[in-house]
C-alpha cells in the first residue's frame, strides 16, 4: 500500500513486508543516541533516537520485527550501535537526560515479556546494559505521551466514516487502554503513573496467528490479514439470518449479526462452501468482537467511557478496526467509541524510552520566565538581549522538549495500514498554547479553516496547487531568481526535494488521511519538512536579505511622511502598510513572478488590494485605538514576511503602539520557511531599524520591544503549540495580532481570544478566497474586540 518514496539520489533501507522502514537521502549523517525496545510474544518493536543536522534535538524511529527471528531485531540494534559511535558518548541532550548518567557502556531500554526472556542474549550481543522497564508502566506511559505530543494521534475508525481525527488532550483521564498483543491486557488509567490491570484474557493475537496456522498453514501475520480482505466469513459463521431466517428485531439482532462463529461449518443443511480466506475473517471476527464485548464490560464496571485500542495486533488494520468500533458502538447502544492510535503497537517501547526521562515526562510543563528577548537557535535555548544593539547570551534554562511528527520520511506499519507513520523530531522548547486563545468543549480551537477531508474540490485543488508551486520553485532556480540557490550544488538538492515532495503528494492523491487529517496547513509544514531533509534549510535566504535592504532603505521616508498625518489618518495608514506589505509573499504563485522581476513596490502592492465592508472593519480598529482612554498594554504580534512586509509594515505598526506606551511582542518563525521572517533574522533587522529610529531603539533599550521564536517551522500557525518563552512573554497581552495569509486565512480565520485581537492579511489565493465568499487581493482586516467575541 506504501511503496518507497524515491527522490534523487535517495534509497530505500531494508524493504522488508510489514516493518517501518527509513528513506535514507545523500549525505545524511546521524548519530544514534538511545535505544528502546519492547519485546513481545509475537512482535519486538524498536524505538531509537538519533541526532544529526536535520533535526534540532533529536529524532524518534520506530520499526519492528517478528519475535520468532528476535536474533534479526538484535543484529539491527547492533548495526545501530557499530555504525554509530555516539550512543556511547552522551551529549548534552535528551539521551544523556533520559538515562540519568554518564556511561561508556550502551544503555537499552527494555520492555516486555521477552525484555526478561532475552535480557541474556541482549547483553551479550550487544556489549550493553540491559536496563528492564516494567511493561505495564512502560504502556501508560508512552501511551500519555503520544496524546500529549502527537498530532492526528487519536481516531475512530468505522467502514463509512475512516479515520476519523478526535483530540483527548483537554479531558484525559480516566481512561481504558486495551493493549492486544499476544493475549490482551485492560488497564485503568486514572492520572500520570497512576494505573491498574484491571483485566484482561488469553484470546487475542496470538490466538489468531496460532488459529490460522493450524488451519491454514500460513505463516506470516501480515498475510493472515491480507487473507481477510477477500474474505466471506458468512460462509464459515452461523448468522442470526440461518436460525431465525430474518432478523430477531424483538432483542435488536440482525440476521447478519454473528450467531456463533465457525458454526456453520457442521449444519449440513446450510450447505456452506468455504476456502482458507473465509475461515481468516469469521477467526478476525470472533476475536475482534470478544475483544470489543470485554472491553466494554469492563468500562461499564468501572465507569469509564473513553476506551484506547492499542496493540501491535491492530496495525492500522481496516477491518480490524472496524470490528472493535462495531463491538464497543453496539455493546453501548451508540454511547461510546472505540479509539485508536496511529502508533498503536509502539506504546511500550516509547514509554521504556521516555519512562525515566523527567525533562520529557509528558507531565505538562510551566514556561519558564524569560525576562529578555530570545528566540531558539540551533542547538541551545538563549536568552538574547537587544540592549546596546548587541545579542548577548544568557544563563541557559532547563531543557524541556516537545515533538513534531515529520513525514518526510514515512512508512506503513503494516502492509494493510490506513495510515502511516513519519519521524518524531525533538524541539529543544517545550510548546504550550497562547493564554489568550479560546479553547473550551463549548469553543473548541480548531486552526485549519478548511477541512479538505470534507471538501473534495478543494482537496483536489490544493494537492495540484502544490505541485505546480513546487515545480516553479525549481525554475526560479534555474533562472537565477534565488540568490545563493542558483549553483549546480543547489539545483540538485532541489531537484531531490521536487521528487520526493511529488511523491509525498501522489500518495495523498490516492490516500488523503495517510498522515493525519489534510489541511493546506499540513501540505505546507510537509513541503517545508521535505526541503529541510534534503538539506535546503533557506531557500530564500539571498531574497530576504535583498529584499530587506531595499526596504530598510525606504523606511526613513516612510516613517517621516506617516509622522505627519494626525493620528487617526497616521493610524489607518499605517494599518493598511501593514496588508501592503503582506503582498511580498513569495508563497504565492500569482504574485511570484512580479517579485521576481522585481516590480513590486509598496505603492503598487496597496493599489491592488480591494477593501470590502464584509472583510475590513479597520475603521473600528483605528477608532479603538485613537479613543482617549485606549492604552493597550502589551500587544503579541505574529509576523509573516521579511522585507517590505516586516520592515515597512509591520514595525512601523509596531513603532505607532510603542509611542503610546504599549509595550510589543514580536513572534515569528524560529526555523526558514519560504520567505517568512525568522526570529534570527527579526532581530538583525530590528537591530538596524534601532539605528534609524530613535523610537525604536529606546523601545529596545527599555526592553519594551521583544522578538521571540514561536517554535514553528512553517507558514501557518497552531496557537496550542509555541514556545514557552513566546508564551511566557504573552501572559499579560491585552492584544493579538496576527499576520499573513497563512497564519490569519489558512489557519486561525476563526480563532477567538480573550482579549482585543486584530488579523491582518490579503487573499492571494482564489481558493481561499472562494472559500471565503471574498474576492482576489481582499484585503482582511479583522478586528475583534474581547467584549464583542461569540463564547
Amino acid at each position: 500500500m506504501f511503496g518507497a518514496i524515491n527522490s534523487s539520489g535517495a534509497i530505500i533501507d531494508g524493504i522488508k513486508q510489514g516493518e517501518a522502514n527509513d528513506i535514507l537521502l545523500p549525505n545524511q549523517i546521524e548519530r544514534v543516541q538511545k535505544v528502546a525496545v519492547d519485546i513481545g510474544g509475537s512482535l519486538a518493536k524498536v524505538v531509537y533516537l538519533t541526532s544529526g543536522p536535520r533535526s534540532q534535538g533529536g529524532r524518534l524511529h520506530f520499526t519492528a520485527f517478528e519475535t520468532d527471528n528476535v536474533e534479526k531485531c538484535v543484529a539491527f540494534i547492533r548495526s545501530l550501535l557499530e555504525t554509530n559511535p555516539g550512543i556511547d558518548e552522551p551529549a548534552d541532550d535528551l539521551a544523556s537526560e533520559s538515562s540519568g548518567e554518564s556511561s561508556n557502556e550502551p544503555i537499552i531500554m527494555a520492555t516486555g515479556g521477552g525484555a526478561h526472556r532475552f535480557r541474556d542474549l541482549l547483553s551479550r550481543e550487544l556489549g550493553a546494559e540491559i536496563r528492564v522497564e516494567d511493561e505495564m508502566e512502560s504502556l501508560t506511559t508512552g501511551l500519555n505521551f503520544l496524546i500529549r505530543e502527537v498530532a492526528d494521534e487519536v481516531f475512530t475508525y468505522s467502514e463509512d466514516r475512516p479515520m476519523q481525527f478526535v483530540d483527548p488532550t483537554a479531558d484525559m483521564f480516566p481512561y481504558m487502554l486495551v493493549n492486544i498483543g499476544s493475549g490482551v491486557s485492560i488497564l485503568k488509567v486514572t492520572g500520570e503513573g497512576s494505573y491498574e490491570r484491571i483485566s484482561g484474557t488469553s484470546l487475542g493475537g496470538g490466538t489468531l496467528w496460532g488459529l490460522l496456522n493450524l488451519l491454514t498453514g500460513v505463516q506470516s501475520f501480515d498475510s493472515m490479514l491480507e487473507m481477510t480482505k477477500s474474505g466471506d466469513n458468512t460462509k464459515v459463521d452461523m448468522m442470526v439470518g440461518d436460525i431465525y431466517g430474518t432478523n430477531y428485531s424483538k432483542i435488536g439482532l440482525k440476521a447478519t449479526n454473528i450467531a456463533s462463529s465457525m458454526g456453520g461449518v457442521y449444519r449440513k443443511t446450510l450447505d456452506k462452501h468455504f476456502d482458507d480466506t473465509d475461515i481468516a475473517r469469521s477467526l478476525l471476527y470472533m476475536v475482534s468482537n470478544n475483544i470489543g464485548q470485554i472491553a466494554y464490560l469492563n468500562a461499564q464496571l468501572h465507569g469509564i467511557r473513553r476506551i484506547y485500542f492499542g496493540g501491535y495486533f491492530i496495525r492500522g488494520h481496516p477491518l480490524t478496526m472496524h470490528t472493535l468500533s462495531y463491538a464497543i458502538n453496539f455493546w453501548s447502544k451508540g454511547q461510546m467509541s472505540a479509539l485508536f492510535l496511529r502508533h498503536e503497537g509502539f506504546l511500550g517501547a516509547t514509554g521504556a524510552f521516555f519512562k525515566t526521562d523527567k525533562a520529557t515526562s509528558s507531565e505538562p510543563l510551566s514556561p519558564t520566565p524569560a525576562t529578555a528577548p530570545s528566540f531558539m537557535p540551533e542547538s541551545a535555548i538563549e536568552s538574547s538581549a537587544l540592549k546596546g544593539r548587541r545579542m548577548s547570551l544568557k544563563t541557559r534554562r532547563a531543557k524541556a522538549y516537545s515533538f513534531t511528527e515529520n513525514f518526510s520520511i514515512a512508512a506503513a506499519i503494516a502492509d494493510n495500514a490506513v495510515g502511516a507513520l513519519g519521524m518524531l523530531d525533538c524541539e529543544p522548547s517545550r510548546l504550550m498554547p497562547l493564554p489568550q486563545l479560546v479553547n473550551t468543549s463549548e469553543h473548541p480551537y480548531q486552526p485549519d479553516t478548511v477541512d479538505l477531508m470534507t471538501e473534495p474540490r478543494q482537496q483536489v485543488y490544493w494537492i495540484s496547487a502544490m505541485e505546480n508551486n513546487t515545480k516553479g520553485l525549481l525554475s526560479l532556480a534555474k533562472s537565477g531568481a534565488l540568490p545563493g540557490c542558483s549553483d549546480a550544488d543547489s539545483i540538485q538538492q532541489l531537484t531531490s526535494f521536487v521528487a520526493l515532495y511529488l511523491q509525498h503528494l501522489q500518495r495523498l492523491r490516492e490516500q488523503p488521511l495517510a498522515y493525519g487529517a489534510m489541511s493546506v496547513r499540513a501540505l505546507l509544514g510537509l513541503r517545508e519538512q521535505c526541503l529541510h531533509e534534503v538539506g535546503l534549510e533557506d531557500i530564500f535566504a539571498g531574497v530576504k536579505q535583498r529584499e530587506t535592504d531595499a526596504a530598510l532603505a525606504a523606511l526613513p521616508d516612510l516613517l517621516q511622511a506617516t509622522d505627519k498625518l494626525e493620528i487617526n489618518e497616521r493610524t489607518r495608514t499605517l494599518t493598511h502598510n501593514v496588508l501592503a506589505g503582506n503582498m511580498f509573499d513569495w508563497g504565492s504563485t500569482d504574485l511570484r513572478d512580479a517579485l521576481a522581476k522585481g516590480a513590486l513596490n509598496l505603492e503598487r502592492a496597496r493599489s491592488r488590494i480591494s477593501w470590502s465592508p464584509e472583510f475590513d472593519n479597520s475603521a473600528a480598529f483605528v477608532t479603538k485605538l485613537t479613543g482617549p482612554e485606549t492604552r493597550y498594554r502589551r500587544a503579541v504580534i505574529f509576523v509573516d514576511n521579511s522585507g517590505a512586509d516586516v520592515c515597512l509594515g509591520v514595525l512601523p505598526f509596531a513603532r505607532l503602539l510603542l509611542q503610546q506606551g504599549t509595550s510589543v511582542v514580536l513572534a515569528a518563525n524560529t526555523r526558514p520557511a519560504l520567505n517568512d521572517v525568522t526570529a534570527r533574522e527579526l532581530l538583525q533587522i530590528v537591530q538596524r531599524v534601532g539605528e534609524l529610529d530613535q523610537t525604536i531603539q529606546a523601545a529596545v533599550d527599555q526592553g519594551k520591544l521583544m522578538v521571540y521564536g514561536t517554535g514553528s517551522s512553517g507558514p501557518c500557525l497552531d496557537l496550542r503549540k509555541l514556545d514557552a518563552q513566546l508564551v511566557s512573554q504573552a501572559q499579560d497581552a491585552d492584544l493579538v495580532v496576527i499576520v499573513g495569509m497563512g497564519r490569519a486565512i489558512h489557519s486561525n480565520y476563526r480563532a477567538q481570544f480573550l482579549c482585543d485581537s486584530l488579523k491582518l492579511a490579503v487573499f492571494k489565493n482564489q481558493m481561499a478566497a472562494d472559500a471565503a465568499g471574498a474576492q482576489i487581493y481582499d484585503a482582511l482586516c479583522k478586528y475583534e474586540s474581547a467584549e464583542s467575541a461569540k463564547f
